[in-house]
């Protein structure tokens, strides 16, 4: 099998290095070219062992390119390099907003795709205690990804799965979606609503703690709590055992004291429209 030139920009940064790391281990499938513009970047990969190619000599070469910048800053750098692109040559971004918000420059003869990592779900059972401790994934925890083709030839994209698979490797089930869906999934389902309500979980740990409740009891309540919750609201508990009477009120209680009675207007996609625009760009608020 004939290895895949990749090209991964802004490969210093978090995300790039995280994703470069990963690609760099199988040199049988892939021929990796790193570049980084920020005197930390570079020095960061040098520190790797690796090494850095000037952007020119790595997109006149590069099949599929990997796009590891901020979502904000996109729209500018995408500007720069698409047109750099070879032509037939794939581009991976790692977020939707920007395809969503039409910030992404194209091309109509390249291919441009989404993946973003789902991380080790805790419902997984991974396999040794380090797999278990990586919590973010691309680190020996398996996860699942999702991913879009924005547009562009079929067996270009399948050179995006792989690439993608392989960078958040190890991957269990890759989800082919439109890169609406992916924004669906976040912001709305894991920011939106997720991260808001597990965010408000920690800090009601603080609140408990001013009660006089030991803090490491706290954790462990509500943690294996959410944990058996999750798993019988899912349906994923043998049985599909209910939830007490009591809870069922509680938890009616809760959309009214904590929840906002109209929550699930986050999933009309004017909504969506208007936390991406703002996310993208808080300097001027959409909602």
């Amino acid at each position: 099998m004939e290895r895949i030139k990749v090209a991964v920009i802004g490969a210093g940064g978090k995300m790039g290095t995280r994703t470069s790391n990963n690609l760099a281990k199988r040199p049988e499938l892939f021929d990796l070219k790193l570049v980084e513009n920020s005197p930390a970047g570079v020095e960061s990969i040098r520190a790797r062992g690796l090494d850095v190619t000037p952007v020119e000599e790595a997109f006149a070469e590069a099949e599929v390119i990997v796009f590891a910048v901020p979502d904000t800053l996109i729209q500018k750098l995408s500007e720069i390099y698409v047109p750099m692109m070879r032509p037939g040559a794939g581009l991976l971004i790692l977020d939707p907003a920007a395809a969503v918000a039409r910030e992404l420059s194209l091309r109509d003869d390249c291919t441009f795709g989404v993946a973003h990592p789902c991380h080790p779900s805790y419902f997984l059972d991974q396999d040794t205690y380090e797999a278990r401790q990586d919590r973010f994934g691309g680190c020996g925890g398996k996860q699942d990804i999702v991913m879009s083709k924005i547009q562009g030839d079929d067996a270009r994209f399948a050179q995006l799965v792989e690439v993608a698979k392989n960078m958040y490797a190890p991957v269990l089930h890759a989800y082919v979606m439109t890169s609406e869906q992916i924004a669906f999934l976040e912001p709305t389902l894991v920011e939106l609503l997720g991260a808001t309500c597990l965010y408000a979980m920690a800090e009601t740990v603080d609140k408990a703690e001013e009660k006089g409740i030991e803090r490491d009891a706290a954790i462990s309540f509500l943690t294996g709590h959410i944990y058996n919750l999750t798993a019988n609201f899912l349906g994923l508990l043998p049985g599909r055992p209910p939830v007490s009477d009591a809870c069922k009120v509680a938890i009616g209680l809760g959309n009214r004291l904590v929840l906002r009675d109209d929550w699930k207007k986050i999933w009309d996609d004017e909504v969506l429209d208007r936390v991406i625009a703002t996310m993208l760009h808080p300097e001027n608020p959409q909602i």
